[in-house]
């Protein structure tokens, strides 16, 4: 299979619906696995593929091990699932991978975990997500209103939590990209999958760095090594369940606590004990800057990397860039920064075109929203949880999301390093993390960093073609 079926894959794997500014993430439960399976065939209809976005709203859905198992699929079948996905996102394997410890254990997750507790939904009755979009607030009451009353009509499904991001562009916004809480523009280096129409307005270096091969997203397709990505298969009279997940995706889902007092706390002691050693008042900017070598962007977007010793907006939507020819040691954008490490481009290895080819093996897309209010004193907390609804879209969620967050986020050895961790996401020791930035006449090292991320909830899920969703409604077991 060559060309993309963009009519049978689902819409939110080619967008990230900026034009529909609110958004619901339904967490739910299989109550009656006949009608669950019934309402499947219904939605098929209404489901956003890729093919055609919609004016007004959007909406998709993704399914867990757990929810597979409750609409009848059976052992045999859930087996030819990925193994990350069967074993769950909170299993002991999973969690170890991904550094969820201390606060971020899924025993302490509201939704997702490995323990039920107070009012948190445990993963065993995390079944599946509705997301819905929908361009403004009367619009989104509207059909949250319907698709609520359809899913829960005859005890079909349950709705176990209802997830609220913040209405889009938000207080803040870049040209098209949000501002996520520690106020840092956020989503401008995304891949694009090729064979979707996007890559057609890129060209030269800029489509080396970012068009990736349909299969990395999308099953059914050559991937980065020129081969098909295994799908998930059901076993049909005539034999006609082997196509069952072309055209699905792999849909991993965090909930992230964001610490923005805690970061900025943290910026402001930072600077200030430095300030003190010199024998000198610490200066305005010098807060944002070490929160920038952090990120690896200034807050408008602009990459240390192309300007490295002030913010420039001109540069806030810059993603044309790379690492080896002119920041190979981090004089610019420090080794361990958060973009550096999330997506290397160019500068791991000695061969930048070979180094940029192994990159773009473990890209994922991301479709994330921020969730609760902008803090109006970045210093001052209160009390309010806010933080950010990961999404990202992978075929393999060992070689791309998993990865990521192991070998590259997570990796204290990490080009180099010996010590650190991603200073934004990394799950630092109980004395605090580390974090280096070069500069002259010797290299500035930060210590006792503490987690400014606290993972909330999570799950894997699978995100099926259309076609699958209508195979799915045919079951009778």
């Amino acid at each position: 299979m060559s060309a993309f079926e963009r009519h049978d894959v689902q819409g939110l794997v080619v967008s990230g619906y900026g034009t529909m500014h609110q958004a619901r993430y339904l967490l739910m439960r299989v109550a009656d696995a006949g009608g669950a399976r019934r309402w499947l065939g219904a939605l098929a209809d209404r489901i956003t593929a890729s093919a055609v976005p919609e004016e007004r709203r959007c909406i998709n859905l993704a399914l867990t091990h757990a929810g597979l198992r409750a609409l009848g699929l059976e052992p045999g079948e859930l087996g030819t699932f990925s193994p990350p996905f069967q074993a769950g996102m909170a299993s002991g394997h999973r969690r170890r991978i991904l550094s969820d410890g201390g606060a971020s254990a899924p025993e302490l997750w509201d939704w997702g975990g490995s323990a039920p507790g107070h009012d948190a939904v445990p993963a065993a009755d995390v079944h599946a997500v509705l997301l819905v979009f929908a361009s403004d607030e009367e619009t989104m009451a509207e059909v949250e209103a319907a698709e609520t009353g359809a899913l829960t009509a005859g005890g079909a499904w349950q709705v176990v939590r209802r997830l609220v991001p913040e209405p889009l562009p938000g207080r803040l916004n870049v040209g098209k990209f949000g501002v996520e809480h520690f106020g840092f523009a956020d989503g401008m280096s995304q891949p694009v999958i090729r064979g979707s129409g996007q890559e057609e307005a890129l060209g030269g270096d800029e489509a080396r760095r970012s068009v990736i091969d349909t299969g990395e997203f999308v099953l059914g397709y050559p991937n980065g090594y020129g081969e098909l990505t295994p799908w998930p298969r059901l076993a049909l009279p005539g034999g006609g369940g082997g196509d069952f997940g072309r055209n699905g995706s792999y849909l991993v889902f965090r909930q992230l606590a964001q610490d923005v007092a805690g970061f900025w706390g943290y910026l402001r002691d930072a600077v200030s004990a430095e300030a003190a050693r010199a024998g000198a008042s610490p200066q305005p900017d010098d807060m944002v800057r070490l929160g920038a070598k952090m990120v690896g962007r200034w807050p408008s977007g602009a990459p240390l990397v192309r300007s490295w010793h002030r913010d420039d907006p001109d540069l806030g939507t810059d993603n044309a860039f790379g690492y080896a020819a002119v920041d190979p040691q981090g004089r610019r954008c420090p080794l361990g920064a958060h973009i550096r490490r999330s997506n290397p481009r160019d500068a791991l290895g000695d061969d930048p075109d070979e180094a940029l080819e192994l990159a773009n093996l473990h890209r994922i897309m991301r479709r994330g929203r921020v969730y609760g209010p902008g803090l109006d004193d970045p210093l001052e907390d209160d009390g309010k949880e806010r933080g950010l609804f990961f999404l990202c879209l992978n075929a393999n969620i060992e070689r791309q999301f998993e990865f990521v967050q192991h070998h590259w986020c997570n990796n204290e050895k990490f080009a180099g390093l010996y010590d650190e961790q991603d200073p934004l996401l990394g799950t630092p020791p109980e004395e605090g993390g580390v974090f280096s930035a070069p500069d002259t006449p010797y290299r500035r090292r930060y210590l006792g960093l503490p987690s400014f991320v606290t993972v909330r909830g999570g799950a894997y899920f699978f995100l099926p073609g259309i076609r699958a969703l209508r195979t799915l409604a045919t079951l009778d077991r």
